[in-house]
């Protein structure tokens, strides 16, 4: 009897240690290859495991950063969402894996619209446009005269090249008689003076007066750059503002 006893106890034993399944013992990420990759790329986590045939849940993944995940066989497919450095670790009963590092990059077509937007916002930001008549930020279009004399060509009316205080009141008659709008550029006074509000040349030793019906300079002690015609005022000229920028 007590030998029958000892046979089912040695029996229930073995059935007992037979059927469980054996406990993990370590876990290893690794990436074969570099270390680099592009958002939108699928990283491939290859999953060592002690025991080899031991399954790790998903949920035992960990990633610092924003990405998707997916387990395939022994392999973890990381699909970053974002740019920047990525930790990746793995964690189940109570067996912590290695830390896995890589970085992840802009992709290279994404980075050169960045590259462009930038560009045209900083060209953007550097006229700086106040206001204008119309109530528009945005700069007119060149003027020119086909029917300008030689002389007159000798005169800039453009925004890439705009007419200093000294140049305005030398060519004067001319610019009053053309009735073009011209890109005049100098510095405004912090307030106007008693004469009211004017435009100073580089070494403020003159000025040329400034007419603003539309109110549309609301700065001041900056260079600014006006748009506007000329026209006579007394013995000098005056610019009439049609448009307003401060640089």
């Amino acid at each position: 009897m007590k030998r029958k006893q000892i046979m089912s106890l040695l029996l229930g034993a073995m059935l007992l240690f037979g059927c469980s399944s054996p406990s993990l013992e370590s876990i290893r990420l690794s990436v074969e290859d570099a270390k680099e990759f592009e958002v939108g790329d699928t990283v491939e986590v290859q999953i060592e495991t002690d025991p080899s045939d031991f399954e790790l849940d998903k949920e035992s993944f960990r990633v610092t950063k924003k990405a998707d995940l997916s387990l395939k066989e022994n392999t973890l497919l990381v699909v970053p969402q974002t740019a920047g450095e990525y930790q990746v670790t793995a964690s189940q009963d109570d067996v912590t894996s290695n830390t896995l590092r890589f970085t992840v990059k802009e992709k290279e077509n994404k980075k050169e619209d960045t590259k462009e937007d930038v560009k045209e916002e900083t060209e953007s930001s550097q006229q700086n446009p106040v206001k204008d008549a119309q109530g528009s930020d945005n700069a007119p279009e060149t003027s020119s005269n086909s029917n300008s004399s030689s002389s007159d060509n000798a005169i800039s009316w453009s925004q890439s090249d705009p007419l200093s205080v000294d140049e305005t009141l030398q060519y004067g008659d001319l610019l009053q008689k053309s009735g073009q709008s011209v890109w005049l550029q100098g510095d405004l006074p912090q307030t106007m003076t008693n004469g009211g509000m004017i435009l100073y040349n580089g070494d403020h030793s003159t000025f040329i007066s400034i007419e603003d019906p539309m109110h549309l300079i609301d700065f001041g002690g900056t260079n600014a750059m006006i748009v506007g015609k000329i026209k006579q005022q007394g013995s000098s000229y005056c610019v009439v503002v049609e448009k307003a920028y401060a640089l």
